[in-house]
C-alpha cells in the first residue's frame, strides 16, 4: 500500500497542477504532512484519507491502492470528515459477523482496544488498519469509510 499511495498522491498532484503547499492550504492539512507521506516516512489516518479522496475526486479504494480503477468521481467541496459513519459500520460489520472486538482483533492483526476505540469514536484508524477491515469483511475502503452506500 505505502509506495503506491505515495506514487498515486504525487500522480494526483501532478495531475491537478497542484504543489504541496496548494494541496495544504486548500485542504487545510499540514505542508509537512503531505511531505511525510510523500516520502514514505508517515502513513495517513483515515481521515485523510477522505479529505485526499474528495480533493481528488477518487475513490479512497483507488488511492489506497485497493482498486487500480481511477475514474473520476463527484466529491464534495467540504473536506470536513465525520468518523460516525465508520465507527457505526464497523460495529455493524462486527455484529453482523458475529464477532466479538477480541476475535476481530485477532482475526485482523489489530489490538481489542484499537477496536473499541474505533466503534466509539474516540480514535481513527490509519490507512492500514482500514485496508485490513476493508478486506476482511468484503467491503471497499470507501464503504468502510462512508464515501459511499
Amino acid at each position: 500500500m505505502k509506495q503506491k499511495f505515495i506514487s498515486n498522491i504525487k500522480l494526483l498532484r501532478k495531475e491537478f497542477n497542484v504543489s504541496q503547499p496548494q494541496l495544504a492550504k486548500e485542504t487545510g492539512l499540514a505542508n509537512s504532512e503531505i511531505s511525510y507521506w510523500e516520502n514514505g516516512e508517515r502513513t495517513p489516518n483515515a481521515k485523510v484519507v477522505i479529505i485526499l479522496s474528495r480533493y481528488f475526486q477518487v475513490t479512497t479504494d483507488y488511492l489506497l491502492n485497493v482498486n487500480e480503477d481511477n475514474t473520476p468521481i463527484y466529491r464534495s467541496d467540504d473536506y470536513y470528515t465525520d468518523m460516525t459513519l465508520f465507527s457505526k459500520r464497523l460495529k455493524d460489520l462486527r455484529i453482523k459477523n458475529n464477532l466479538s472486538q477480541i476475535e476481530l482483533a485477532n482475526n485482523v492483526n489489530i489490538s481489542q482496544p484499537a477496536i473499541n476505540y474505533w466503534e466509539l469514536g474516540k480514535r481513527t484508524p490509519n490507512a492500514n488498519a482500514i485496508i485490513s477491515l476493508a478486506n476482511y469483511f468484503g467491503v471497499t475502503t470507501d464503504y468502510l469509510l462512508g464515501e459511499s452506500d
